[in-house]
């Protein structure tokens, strides 16, 4: 009774130990179809990458990354709103994402939409006030709305931050 006692609480104990062994496994094999769409995605094989950010979105479905990347794909076909929610699960999942947040702005100002597009701009210069793009594609919309002095602060902070584009914008209109 003992010997059968010990097994059974053996096997009680291995069980967590094995759900986590596959779990790590998991999360491995989504990195590696993770990498392999990296390359594919470098290569122009959109539809490859698809694939395989997929692959690793279902092996690892708190993969952030794999959507974010899966998004841009998805938009480099053409399919901007399967980009569209797959960006905002990547900010579901990382709020912190501030590439996320600028991608997702981008498709929203494709798609017309620039008061949504705007907000978030504006929240990935929250999340990281030295997010360049981020600036940039605010100020492209702000002047699109006739919002010279908005888009003015934008490119000087760009301009601050380093960017060349901004510096020679605001050089070549007086500022």
């Amino acid at each position: 009774m003992k010997q059968y006692l010990r097994i059974f609480f053996t096997a009680i104990l291995a069980l967590p130990l094995g759900n986590t062994l596959a779990s790590a496994n998991s999360i491995d094999d989504a990195k590696t179809f993770f990498t392999s769409a990296e390359v594919k995605f470098g290569n122009n094989d959109f539809k490859g990458a698809i694939a395989d950010y997929t692959k690793a979105i279902e092996l690892n479905p708190k993969f952030a990354d794999a959507y974010n990347s899966r998004a841009a794909a998805e938009f480099s076909t053409g399919e901007k709103q399967s980009a569209l929610d797959d960006f905002t699960k990547a900010i579901e999942i990382n709020p912190k994402s501030a590439d996320s947040y600028n991608n997702r702005g981008s498709i929203k100002a494709d798609l017309g939409d620039s008061k949504g597009a705007t907000a978030d701009f504006t929240k990935t210069i929250e999340v990281n006030p030295s997010f360049v793009p981020a600036y940039l594609n605010r100020a492209a919309i702000r002047l699109d709305q006739g919002d010279k002095p908005g888009a003015k602060d934008d490119l000087l902070q760009a301009a601050k931050l380093g960017n060349p584009d901004a510096q020679q914008w605001l050089k070549s209109n007086g500022i």
